[in-house]
Protein backbone atom coordinates (compact mmCIF):
# COMPACT_ATOMS: atom_id res chain seq x y z
CA UNK A 1 0.00 0.00 0.00
CA UNK A 2 2.65 2.47 0.77
CA UNK A 3 4.52 1.58 -2.47
CA UNK A 4 1.38 2.35 -4.24
CA UNK A 5 0.80 5.65 -2.38
CA UNK A 6 4.41 7.22 -3.19
CA UNK A 7 4.01 6.05 -6.78
CA UNK A 8 0.58 7.82 -6.75
CA UNK A 9 2.29 10.89 -5.01
CA UNK A 10 4.88 10.96 -7.50
CA UNK A 11 2.27 11.12 -10.55
CA UNK A 12 0.88 14.28 -12.35
CA UNK A 13 -1.66 15.71 -9.44
CA UNK A 14 -4.56 16.14 -11.73
CA UNK A 15 -4.79 11.97 -12.78
CA UNK A 16 -5.18 11.52 -9.30
CA UNK A 17 -8.02 13.93 -8.31
CA UNK A 18 -9.46 12.83 -12.14
CA UNK A 19 -9.47 9.01 -10.72
CA UNK A 20 -10.84 9.84 -7.74
CA UNK A 21 -13.56 11.68 -9.07
CA UNK A 22 -14.87 9.01 -11.41
CA UNK A 23 -13.95 6.38 -9.41
CA UNK A 24 -16.69 8.39 -6.79
CA UNK A 25 -18.93 9.08 -10.30
CA UNK A 26 -18.76 5.50 -11.55
CA UNK A 27 -20.33 4.22 -8.30
CA UNK A 28 -23.48 5.78 -9.25
CA UNK A 29 -26.02 3.38 -11.27
CA UNK A 30 -26.63 5.80 -14.13
CA UNK A 31 -25.21 6.76 -17.63
CA UNK A 32 -22.44 8.84 -18.24
CA UNK A 33 -24.15 12.08 -20.04
CA UNK A 34 -22.38 13.82 -22.67
CA UNK A 35 -20.69 16.30 -20.80
CA UNK A 36 -19.61 14.02 -18.16
CA UNK A 37 -18.03 11.69 -21.51
CA UNK A 38 -16.89 15.18 -23.14
CA UNK A 39 -14.79 16.19 -19.80
CA UNK A 40 -13.45 12.23 -19.41
CA UNK A 41 -10.73 13.90 -22.40
CA UNK A 42 -10.21 17.76 -20.50
CA UNK A 43 -6.77 16.04 -19.66
CA UNK A 44 -5.73 16.51 -23.18
CA UNK A 45 -5.85 20.24 -23.04
CA UNK A 46 -3.52 20.24 -19.38
CA UNK A 47 0.24 21.47 -18.98
CA UNK A 48 0.88 18.16 -17.13
CA UNK A 49 -0.25 16.59 -19.91
CA UNK A 50 1.88 18.16 -22.52
CA UNK A 51 4.79 18.14 -19.90
CA UNK A 52 4.66 13.87 -19.57
CA UNK A 53 4.42 13.51 -23.15
CA UNK A 54 7.58 15.65 -23.80
CA UNK A 55 9.18 14.11 -20.61
CA UNK A 56 8.45 10.47 -22.51
CA UNK A 57 10.02 11.77 -25.65
CA UNK A 58 13.00 13.14 -24.21
CA UNK A 59 13.43 10.18 -21.84
CA UNK A 60 13.41 11.80 -18.69
CA UNK A 61 10.80 11.87 -15.48
CA UNK A 62 8.59 14.70 -15.81
CA UNK A 63 8.14 17.87 -13.63
CA UNK A 64 3.96 17.88 -12.87
CA UNK A 65 2.87 21.02 -12.16
CA UNK A 66 -0.96 20.42 -11.42
CA UNK A 67 -2.14 22.65 -14.32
Amino acid sequence: AAASARRICAGAPLVARWHKHWVHRLTHDRPLSEAEKRSAFAFLDTEDYREGMQAFFDKRKPVFKGR
